[in-house]
């Protein structure tokens, strides 16, 4: 049975989303109403531990500079890379790629990382690590798929501080 997408983006909005990043109150609030469908790995982080799921799909999720959303990596910093040929599409994915989502407006909304051909992990914005399939995450994800290889995380923490030293504004998510 096909996971409900509209009912997912309602579970992780509600109360302006407070449910779904807090580790207590997801744990009491959200974790249980979850489909089954969806395998929880790991809680979310208390918040100055958390990061977003970019962080997570570039493995930058071990280094303080990228927590707290102090430095968040966000959809401006992954299309740069795509522009700048850093992120190579996959026509052909396989175990360990990326895969990032766009909704209808063209913005890059989520990512994560290939697990096999149908299953992604990925972290659900400030919330917890999911394993789930493919399309099987929150309608406001968007409906649009990319696969890409997947660099090194040196390379990537690397091409974000060229990224910052641009200039451009790169404000903390609170």
């Amino acid at each position: 049975m096909a996971i409900n997408r509209e009912e997912l983006t309602k579970i992780i909005e509600t109360e302006q989303g407070i449910n779904w990043w807090k580790p207590e109150l997801f744990e009491f609030k959200i974790k249980s109403i979850l489909p089954r469908e969806l395998s929880v790995a790991a809680n979310p982080p208390l918040s100055e531990q958390n990061y977003n799921c970019f962080v997570y799909a570039f493995g930058l999720q071990n280094d303080p500079k990228f927590l707290g959303g102090n430095n968040p990596v966000q959809q401006e910093f992954v299309k740069w890379l795509i522009l700048n040929n850093i992120l190579i599409v996959k026509q052909k994915p396989t175990t360990g790629d990326l895969v990032f989502y766009k909704n209808e407006r063209g913005e890059i909304t989520h990512g994560g990382i290939l697990q096999s051909a149908s299953t992604v992990i990925s972290k659900w914005m400030w919330g917890p690590i999911v394993i789930h399939k493919l399309m099987d995450v929150p309608a406001s994800f968007g409906d649009t798929i990319s696969f890409f290889k997947r660099p090194d995380t040196e390379e990537i923490r690397k091409q974000y501080f060229v990224y910052k030293d641009t200039g451009v504004e790169i404000k903390p998510i609170r």
